[in-house]
């Protein structure tokens, strides 16, 4: 064969391979898949999938944790999780270190952060986030966030660049004075992206006598964070909980548009949920066509500039009250 016809096992179909990897002009690097020995097709899966790449590493592995070790920073590697009917039960927080570097579920993608159940990450540890990112430019999509009692999901660590989040279900599991988050940026996060994702307090520690208490499900804590993007995120607080603010930024020049947010209302006999604020912003940031429903009038959006910062943002009063 001539070298723009090698096909090599692990391949669906090449055009051109150097050093053992797809050279298809997108400039993809290694793909691994992440299986569990208990999936039905485990053995059909490895045996047609499994192969060594020219760095040493395999393509089939076994943990999530393990296919991230397995990756090279700079080199766009994949990481895809395969549809499982039992969690991915994890112990530790999955570490993002590398850049450049996706972790996805296919079948859980192009969803509006409602996955197809296909991929379910359960942290199983107290006081432990499910991922810790501390690496620029990496992707998080299509997957079942199951987070312990009390825990943050996602750690956006130290000083961030270029992080995309996106399509996946955020499943947190707050207490009374638990005050965690969906997705928090700890230090400066810029130019990230976190987009069609669904947030609620899955898993009340209690649901009545006291309120379950979320800090945000989105929380960039640093003044210093500019330039990113929060679209299109369903939130719900959920039976019992109290949420401090929806999404919450700190920086500047972020763009925070058509997100959905909404207060319990107690459905089936629970105690309602409580939306403190809607959206929290500095001066400097562009929040436009949001609809939040909450009870209180006029707590759907907080700081900004005045005339300048928010446009058509609804809250629920009377079927729809422009926020300002």
């Amino acid at each position: 064969m001539t070298k723009n016809t090698i096909l090599r096992k692990g391949k669906s179909f090449v055009t051109d391979l150097v050093d053992g990897n797809v050279a298809l002009g997108l400039g993809v690097g290694n793909v691994y898949y992440v299986i569990q020995s208990t999936n039905d097709d485990y053995t059909a899966f490895v045996r047609d999938r499994q192969f060594t790449y020219p760095d040493g590493t395999s393509a089939v592995q076994g943990t999530i944790q393990a296919a991230l070790d397995a990756c090279t920073a700079e080199r766009n590697d994949y990481v895809i999780v395969m549809p499982d009917a039992s969690d991915y039960d994890i112990t530790a927080a999955l570490t993002m270190t590398k850049r450049n570097v996706h972790l996805i579920c296919p079948a859980g993608l192009g969803t509006g952060g409602f996955p197809t159940n296909a991929a379910r990450i359960h942290q199983n540890t107290a006081a432990t986030a499910c991922i810790t990112v501390t690496a620029d430019g990496v992707e998080i999509a299509g997957l079942f966030f199951k987070g312990y009692s009390g825990a943050d999901i996602i750690t956006l660590s130290g000083t961030r660049w270029h992080d995309v989040i996106h399509d996946n279900f955020f499943g947190i599991s707050a207490t009374a004075s638990s005050n965690n988050y969906g997705i928090v940026g700890t230090g400066a996060c810029s130019h990230c992206s976190i987009f069609d994702n669904y947030f609620t307090n899955y898993s009340p520690g209690a649901m009545s006598g006291t309120d379950n208490d979320v800090a945000a499900f989105i929380a960039l804590t640093s003044a210093s964070s500019t330039r990113g993007l929060i679209r299109g995120n369903l939130m719900h607080t959920g039976g019992n909980t109290a949420v401090a603010a929806a999404i919450s930024v700190a920086g500047y020049g972020f763009f925070i548009i058509n997100n959905y947010i909404w207060e319990d209302v107690a459905f089936g006999g629970t105690e309602t949920g409580t939306l403190t604020l809607g959206i929290s912003t500095s001066a400097d940031c562009f929040v436009a066509d949001n609809r939040i429903g909450i009870t209180t009038a006029g707590n759907g959006v907080s700081g900004g500039t005045a005339d300048a910062s928010y446009c058509a943002n609804y809250e629920g009063t009377s079927g729809g009250t422009l926020l300002t």
